[in-house]
Formats: structure tokens, C-alpha cells, sequence
């Protein structure tokens, strides 16, 4: 007996069906990025004095296509956070509203960004800020970004483990640290972008005729570290200025604060108090120029800006000076002071209109 034509015909079409599903699930394309959260043990961070642990919370963005393009590598964006901020100031509702993840992932849909992978480290410690450098009171915070934590992503991740392919960004106390990082180790980072960077040099409000070096050194104890600074707009104010104090010139001897202070009161004269005021300075961007000189020129891109309405003085005087300074020896760079209303008000949309951007086009893919 012959088969009913009819029951082939469903036969084939059910066949096809099927082939079509399993076609279309292997050749499906994951749309969306992940975000690791981390906890990675610090070497660099071990037995600091200020007892701050050396787990240390990380979140690393994937790609949308990390999970399933398995030979793929990617270049990495280091993306650091400011002053009594954290890794959620980036990854979760941070800085207006931005999610870390649905920010990349709209970017690379929209082809503003090839896929990059981002990690954005603590900075955060028990004096609200680490500023991404070593010290003999807070640990070698510097060592841990540039030298542990870029290990560590190079060996657990598909990383294009070579400069020319990774950028470091940040905002504030994160740009300072961005700075520094790429100025320091140019066989490291590639590229940097800084968004309002702090503590550029002795300028504007932490120039040497303010007040507010005479106002800490009657500060008692370490109490302020209890509650966020009452001001945020005075950067030499309690909890933010002892922070600086301890990561630019801490003296393990001076209790209770175990800092040194770089100025001093003379005669109602404000003078440079040595060698605290060597060590500070020896911290300071505007003032390493000429002996980094020749690492600035390794590097493939160099950019600052700054809201013109940023409320810190020293921050619109200090990257003013140090883009002179960059431009008076010849080293390229972009600085741009742009229409923002405060310090960080517009960080998101400069994030996804100018620093993705700005990798984009200085990366190796």
C-alpha cells in the first residue's frame, strides 16, 4: 500500500521545521553583555596600615559575543570612579542613572563602539578614596591597578593583552588616577581619557595661600572618616583633605592622623613644609611633565576636559595648567572645557559621547 501523500507533505514540512529551528539556534547571536562581579585577592594591598581588607570588588562588562565567539579577543577599557564613590557609581544607577552593561550594549548596537571589554576597579577605602596611589599608610593602590588587577584580567580573560589595546579612564579622583596610571606606565595603558580630574597641581583652592591647610592641622582625630563630608564643594574640607593627605604624604610617625602636612604656618605665612611638601608635590601631574615627558609621547591618545561650571576651583585651574604645560612641549593631546552645570553632571553623556568615542579611534582592535 502506497503512503497517503498527504502524511508525507506534513512529514516534510515538520522536517523542515525542525532543521529551521536548529539553524536558526545555532547561528542565534547573544545581544546582550554580562557584567562579572569579582572579588579578587590584592598582593599589592596585603598588611596595609590602614587595615583596609585586600579582597578587593572588580566588575568586568563582556561583550555581547565573549560567551559564544570562544577564539575571540578583545581590548580593555580600565575605568576607575571618583572620591566617596564606588564600582556601582558606574555599573548600577551611577552617574545619571547609567548601567554599565545597557550602556555598552547600546553603544555597540548602535556601532558607536566595536566590543570592548570594561573593568572597573574599587578605589574606594576606609578614607572614602584611595586615589589610585601608592602609600605607606593606604597600601600600593597604584600597584594594584596597573600591575595586579591588569594580570589577573589578562589571565582569566580574552583579553588583546599588549598597550596599544587597553585605555584608562576616570572620573574626579578616577581621572587623577587615569593620569597618573597611563603617565606612569605607558607599556601598560595605550590611551587616556580624563573627565574632570582632581588634585592636579597646587592650584585654586589646594594653592598654597589657602586657608584651609591651617584649618586641618587642628583637626584632632580620624573621626571625620564616620560621615561623608559635610561640603563636597571644599576639597580641602575634613574627610576629603586628610584622604589626599594620607595617599600624597603619609608619615607612619605623626599620630593620630599619620600624615604630614605640606604647608605650614610661619609668622602668619603659609610656606612649604619639607619634605612633606616635596613628597605631595612629587604626586601632582602638572609638576611630572618634564620627567615623564617621553612616556607622555608613548602614549596614542591624551584627553581632558572639564565643565565650565565645575564648583572646584582647582580642578578648571589645574587642567588648564597642565594642557599648557602638555602644549608647551609638544605633546599631543585634546583638552575641552565643555557647558556642565556642576562636577559630574553630565559624566554619563561625556562617558558615551566622548570617551568610547575617543578609545574607538586611539585602540588596537
Amino acid at each position: 500500500m502506497l503512503p497517503n501523500p498527504g502524511i508525507i507533505s506534513l512529514r516534510r514540512i515538520a522536517l523542515v521545521a525542525i532543521i529551521c529551528i536548529a539553524t536558526l539556534g545555532a547561528n542565534a547571536q547573544v545581544t546582550t553583555g554580562r557584567i562579572d562581579d569579582l572579588h579578587i585577592d590584592i598582593p599589592s594591598l596585603k598588611g596595609n596600615l590602614l587595615g583596609d581588607p585586600s579582597l578587593q570588588h572588580v566588575a568586568v562588562y563582556l561583550p555581547p559575543s565573549y560567551s559564544t565567539a570562544k577564539g575571540k579577543r578583545y581590548p580593555v577599557l580600565y575605568l576607575l570612579h571618583g572620591y566617596f564613590s564606588h564600582v556601582e557609581t558606574w555599573t548600577k544607577e551611577g552617574y545619571q542613572g547609567m548601567n554599565l552593561d545597557s550602556t555598552m550594549d547600546d553603544l555597540i548596537r548602535a556601532n558607536v563602539t566595536p566590543e570592548m571589554i570594561v573593568v572597573v576597579p574599587n578605589g574606594n577605602n576606609l578614607n572614602f578614596g584611595s586615589f589610585y596611589t601608592n602609600s605607606a599608610l593606604n597600601g600600593n593602590w597604584e600597584d594594584y591597578i596597573y600591575h595586579d588587577l591588569v594580570g589577573y584580567i589578562d589571565e582569566h580573560y580574552r583579553t588583546i593583552a599588549r598597550p596599544a589595546s587597553r585605555g584608562i579612564a576616570g572620573h574626579s579622583m578616577g581621572g587623577y588616577g587615569a593620569i597618573m596610571l597611563a603617565m606612569k606606565h605607558p607599556d601598560v595603558f595605550g590611551t587616556v581619557y580624563a573627565l574632570s580630574p582632581c588634585c592636579i597641581g597646587f592650584v585654586g583652592e589646594m594653592s598654597e595661600d589657602s586657608p584651609g591647610w591651617g584649618m586641618l592641622s587642628k583637626i584632632p582625630n580620624r573621626d571625620v572618616f564616620k560621615t561623608k563630608p559635610k561640603d563636597p564643594s571644599d576639597e580641602l574640607g575634613l574627610a576629603s583633605a586628610i584622604a589626599l593627605l594620607s595617599a600624597f604624604s603619609p608619615d607612619s610617625n605623626q599620630p593620630p592622623l599619620m600624615v604630614n602636612f605640606p604647608f605650614k604656618l610661619v609668622d602668619g605665612k603659609t610656606l612649604p613644609n619639607e619634605p612633606a611638601y616635596s613628597q605631595f608635590r612629587s604626586k601632582m601631574p602638572l609638576y611630572l611633565v618634564d620627567r615623564y615627558k617621553d612616556n607622555l609621547l608613548k602614549l596614542r591618545g591624551i584627553a581632558i576636559d572639564v565643565g565650565e561650571m565645575d564648583e572646584f576651583p582647582h580642578i578648571r585651574i589645574g587642567t588648564r595648567e597642565f594642557s599648557d604645560a602638555l602644549s608647551s612641549r609638544g605633546i599631543p593631546h585634546s583638552y575641552e572645557i565643555y557647558k556642565g552645570a556642576n562636577h559630574d553632571n553630565k559624566i554619563r553623556e561625556r562617558f558615551e559621547k566622548f570617551v568610547i568615542p575617543f578609545m574607538v579611534r586611539n585602540l588596537e582592535y
